[in-house]
């Protein structure tokens, strides 16, 4: 297994940088992934009818519009059979967008100029699914193709700075929606991810199982005696406890492993890459981690941790209960231990 913990210094007095931890992107939002199957195929479909009735309508049959519908109603078929949650999703979406504008091509080609108005629903999605680099590129390119063009080599001012805002609008449009996911799925306190996105981070790990037999485990813990600390100390106290247990977790995890707040002082560490054993053997080093680094103002107290292995037998559901079980017999044997479901 790989090392699931980054170098540390020893020197405990030297401050720790932050490494970066799991971030959901838009990408791993199960929303913007339905939204972006739904318009697509809405749009496909819509645009395939419209191809059937334009042929319809004007009484020809030429070989190559049917070709290409036809093309178009297989892409259409095959599409629908996949899931959002599937790693093909976004691959799948610019073969079929492309089919699509070839359609649009082929119609054209025998007078239904109309048609180029379809272009422009998957030019937006394009740019949107697209880095900003990219965006930026193309639209030098377009520019630069559009000057070689006209008449005399022109350059139009016009073009370049379509090409400049559109990358501008995207990548400021793509920022705004992250922050918007990262606000939506994370926890206001501690800066972890919240109980609704660990749900779909664990069916995401399933599926990864299930595809390519790559392990992952399921790390719970809660922090025991939290209710005592706020009850004598107050909740700030309780706040610090938290927050001090997150970073020094967040310090040492990969920037793949992913750490959520599913309860007042219960947790979730998902370990990519990892089976069950390790991810003990990680959950012992973190308590080691905590008892070391514990600031003196803060009370004593220890944390729990249950650890399952996922496999292709149970569902996310199942993971929680499994290392939820584990957790309450370490709970049960004192705290300040990890153990791992049967």
């Amino acid at each position: 297994m790989r090392d699931v913990f980054s170098s540390a210094s020893k020197d405990k007095g030297q401050s720790r940088a932050k490494l970066s931890v799991y971030e959901p992107s838009l990408r791993d939002s199960r929303e913007f992934r339905e939204l972006m199957r739904k318009t697509v195929l809405y749009l496909s479909t819509l645009l395939t009818f419209a191809g059937f009735f334009n042929m319809y309508n004007r009484g020809e049959t030429h070989s190559q519009m049917w070709l290409s519908l036809a093309f178009s109603c297989l892409a259409l078929i095959l599409f629908t059979r996949l899931s959002p949650s599937s790693r093909h999703l976004f691959n799948a979406v610019h073969v079929l967008m492309a089919i699509m504008v070839l359609n649009i091509c082929v119609q054209v080609t025998h007078g239904i100029s109309e048609q180029l108005l379809w272009t422009l629903p998957f030019y937006l999605i394009w740019i949107m699914l697209l880095p900003t680099t990219v965006v930026a590129v193309f639209g030098l390119v377009v520019s630069l193709v559009t000057t070689f063009l006209a008449e005399n080599h022109t350059p139009i001012p016009a073009h370049y700075m379509l090409a400049l805002s559109s990358a501008m609008v995207v990548h400021f449009a793509k920022e705004q929606l992250r922050e918007h996911l990262h606000l939506a799925a994370s926890d206001a306190l501690t800066g972890a991810l919240n109980r609704r996105y660990l749900l779909t981070q664990l069916s995401a790990r399933r599926a990864d199982f299930i595809r390519d037999k790559r392990l992952s485990s399921l790390v719970l813990f809660d922090v025991d005696g939290l209710k005592e600390i706020n009850d004598r100390f107050g909740h700030r106290f309780g706040d610090d406890t938290l927050k001090f247990v997150v970073d020094t977790i967040q310090q040492r995890v990969r920037a793949s492993d992913a750490l959520f707040r599913i309860g007042g002082d219960e947790f979730a560490l998902i370990l990519v890459d990892a089976k069950a054993h390790a991810a003990l053997n990680v959950a012992n080093e973190i308590r080691d981690l905590i008892k070391e680094g514990k600031p003196s103002e803060l009370p004593d107290f220890s944390v729990s941790f249950g650890v399952s292995e996922v496999d292709d037998s149970s569902s996310p559901e199942d993971w929680l209960d499994l290392a939820d079980e584990a957790l309450y017999t370490a709970k049960e044997c004192g705290g300040d231990t990890a153990r791992m479901a049967s």
